[in-house]
C-alpha cells in the first residue's frame, strides 16, 4: 500500500512503528522533548510516557502503518490527539474488482452503521476517487500510574477510506482527550481528511 498523505494542522510527532524497541525509543525522546529533563517534571513525563506508551501498543496491535501524536495546535495551546493508519485488504471486502461507485457503496454497507450512541457521516470527493465514512463516538479510558488510577473521557472518529484505480481501503483512526470540544474536533479531523491524497501504486501504472 502507498503512503496516504494528509495535512496535519499545528505540530504532530510521527512514531515509527517498523518494532516495538524503535517506537519506545520515538516515545522517550518525544517525551523528553515535550517536558525537557527538569526534575520537577519527572512525574509529568512519566505520565506522559506511559500514555503515549499505551497507545502506541495499541496502534501496533491493531498492525497501524502509521501514528502521529498531537503536540499543539498553535504555539502554545495544546492538542491532545493522535491519529492511526490501518490498512485494509480490499479483498476480504469483496471490493478487488468493482468500479467507483459500486466500491463506495460496498465500503458503506461493509462499515455498517456507527457503535451505538455514535454518529455516521460521510466523506466524497469524486475529484481525486477518495471517499471516507466516518463513525465518531465517545468513550471512557483509565489511566494508571504510580497506583493512581484516572479516568478520562475520549472522543474517537474512524474514517473508513475508499480509492479506486486500483481499489485500496483503509482505516484512519482519530482520538483525542478534548472531548467537550467534541463537535470542534471532528470538523477538525474532517479537514485533516479533506486533504487527504493517495498516490497510486507504481505498478499499477505501469500496468495501465
Amino acid at each position: 500500500m502507498t503512503r496516504i498523505r494528509f495535512a496535519l494542522p499545528g505540530s504532530w510527532a510521527r512514531i515509527p512503528l517498523e518494532s516495538e524497541a524503535t517506537a519506545l525509543r520515538a516515545v522517550r525522546k518525544l517525551t523528553e522533548q515535550v517536558t525537557g529533563r527538569k526534575e520537577e517534571l519527572a512525574t509529568l513525563r512519566a505520565e506522559l510516557r506511559a500514555r503515549f506508551t499505551g497507545v502506541v501498543e495499541a496502534a501496533r496491535e491493531g498492525g497501524a502503518e502509521e501514528l502521529y501524536i498531537g503536540l499543539e495546535l498553535v504555539p502554545g495551546i495544546p492538542l491532545p490527539a493522535w491519529a492511526a493508519v490501518f490498512p485494509a485488504d480490499p479483498a476480504q471486502l469483496d471490493l478487488a474488482s468493482v468500479g467507483f461507485a459500486d466500491l463506495t457503496r460496498g465500503v458503506d454497507f461493509a462499515v455498517g452503521d456507527a457503535p451505538e450512541g455514535g454518529s455516521s457521516e460521510t466523506i466524497d470527493d469524486p475529484r481525486s476517487r477518495v471517499r471516507a465514512v466516518r463513525h465518531a463516538w465517545r468513550r471512557t479510558t483509565d489511566v494508571s500510574h504510580d497506583g493512581v488510577e484516572r479516568s478520562f473521557e475520549l472522543v474517537e472518529a474512524d474514517y473508513w477510506v475508499a480509492a479506486a484505480d486500483p481499489n485500496r481501503v483503509a482505516l484512519i483512526t482519530f482520538s483525542t482527550a478534548l472531548a467537550e470540544y467534541e463537535e470542534e474536533m471532528l470538523e477538525l479531523f474532517d479537514a485533516v481528511i479533506g486533504t487527504l491524497r493517495w498516490p497510486v501504486p507504481e505498478d499499477a501504472t505501469a500496468n495501465a
